[in-house]
């Protein structure tokens, strides 16, 4: 009699160089009805029934004892032994032995005797262990022959098809497997991030520096992660010409997305706030500095934040008057200006409703993108990311340092808090 069982798809997501697969109990195997074809000989067969009624009830150490004694038995079929490793590929990740079920699958993917029926999922899951085994030729080959007959190219197979050539150093195509399986991600999911890791390296690895940008983008848009953030904005700092507004809008998205990491976070933009006539948000961002252990009440910082402290006393003492010539002034300058200082006060509602006052009063010198960014960056700071998508739309035909800060203020209130799996 011979025994066969239908092989559940192993779900893969990458992450780093781990390929991290379901949980045991999500491949427990089901017996397939019995089909037409080869059939194991006699003792192999006495064997595996024995071994598949231990499997059906969970005993899976006590199956892997009959299954060793049929790969002992001399004289066997080809068939014999693709259907003994079957048994073993599923029993040994049951038993969580990756490295058995990995030997397994590939015997199983380079048998003469594996069957039609059965080669998309042979090789599939033989593309997955493989990679988790480090054996990327393996893990190639058998990537490759699933696409050429048509299987089921999915996103954790080419997951790992560009992990496999990545560590070969093929950086061309690991990027273009990368990207397809980024592309075969389900409608409303979040792009495999290992997948996302691996396009970005070959990116960076070919000095495709737009492609790793790009890249970037889509990282922080699903996993809002402050180190992919923190690069995102330092790239930017570097655009030419950047004014010293756009750049401390810059920064203080970095700081919103926590992705301050070095003194120098905390400095320069202090020094940005304090140029632009932002005292007291220069002396909270050192504040903060201090706080999170970055920046120390001494030396040039120290000296900093005594400049900030006692200029912002005195922007305290005058705040009430400035918001009142603000609301006199019949043009929007002043407007603007206030909602630029309210912002650094943390006064996000309120810098809403000065800024939108000065947009409604309007003026020569009045700067309707800079009204509108500061209105945008209000309401994210706020939360109410939907009416802030919508302002930043507001903001067009800018400098290139104007529209990249509105860009990633954009990214920044339409990203979607995906989580990414822990690593096997």
């Amino acid at each position: 009699m011979k025994t066969r069982f239908v092989r559940a798809a192993l779900a893969v997501c990458l992450l780093g160089s781990a390929a991290v697969l379901a949980t045991a109990s999500s491949v427990s195997p089901s017996v397939a009805a019995e089909p037409a074809g080869p059939k194991v000989s006699p003792p192999v067969g006495k064997l595996l029934t024995g071994a598949k009624k231990l499997m059906e009830a969970k005993d899976f150490a006590g199956a892997l004892v009959l299954i060793k004694q049929a790969q002992a038995l001399p004289d066997q079929t080809p068939i014999d032994s693709y259907e003994i490793n079957d048994f073993l590929a599923i029993t040994a990740f049951n038993l969580n032995d990756h490295a058995t079920a990995d030997t397994a699958f590939e015997a199983m993917a380079d048998s003469p005797a594996m069957p039609d029926a059965e080669k998309a999922g042979t090789l599939h899951n033989a593309a997955l262990f493989a990679t988790e085994a480090k054996h990327y030729d393996k893990a190639i080959k058998y990537g490759k022959a699933l696409i050429a007959m048509g299987g089921p190219a999915d996103a954790p197979v080419l997951g790992v098809l560009s992990q496999a050539y990545y560590f070969t150093n093929d950086f061309a195509d690991a990027e273009a497997a990368a990207l397809q399986s980024i592309a075969a991600t389900a409608p409303g999911a979040a792009p495999n991030r290992g997948a996302l890791a691996i396009a970005l390296s070959s990116e960076l690895k070919q000095k495709k520096q737009d492609e790793a940008f790009k890249t970037l983008e889509t990282i922080v848009t699903y996993y809002d992660e402050s180190d992919q953030w923190a690069q995102l904005v330092d790239v930017s700092l570097g655009i030419k010409g950047i004014k010293d507004l756009d750049a401390l809008n810059l920064y203080r998205l970095k700081l919103a997305a926590k992705g301050a990491s070095a003194p120098d976070d905390y400095t320069v933009m202090a020094a940005l706030a304090l140029q632009n006539g932002y005292p007291v948000e220069a002396q909270s961002v050192l504040e903060a500095g201090i706080a999170a252990g970055k920046v120390t009440n001494t030396g040039k910082a120290g000296q900093q934040l005594a400049d900030a402290r006692a200029r912002a006393a005195k922007d305290r003492a005058t705040l009430s008057s400035f918001e009142a010539a603000a609301v006199k002034s019949p043009n929007g300058e002043l407007d603007v200006k206030l909602a630029e200082t309210l912002y650094g006060y943390g006064r996000y509602a309120d810098a809403v409703t000065a800024a939108r006052r000065g947009l409604g009063k309007g003026g020569a010198k009045t700067d309707a993108n800079e009204a509108n960014m500061v209105i945008g960056m209000s309401l994210a700071m706020q939360g109410n990311n939907t009416d802030a998508l919508a302002t930043f739309d507001n903001i067009k035909n800018g400098s290139p340092s104007v529209m990249r800060a509105q860009h990633l203020w954009s990214l920044y209130a339409g990203r979607k808090y995906a989580t990414a799996p822990a690593a096997h």
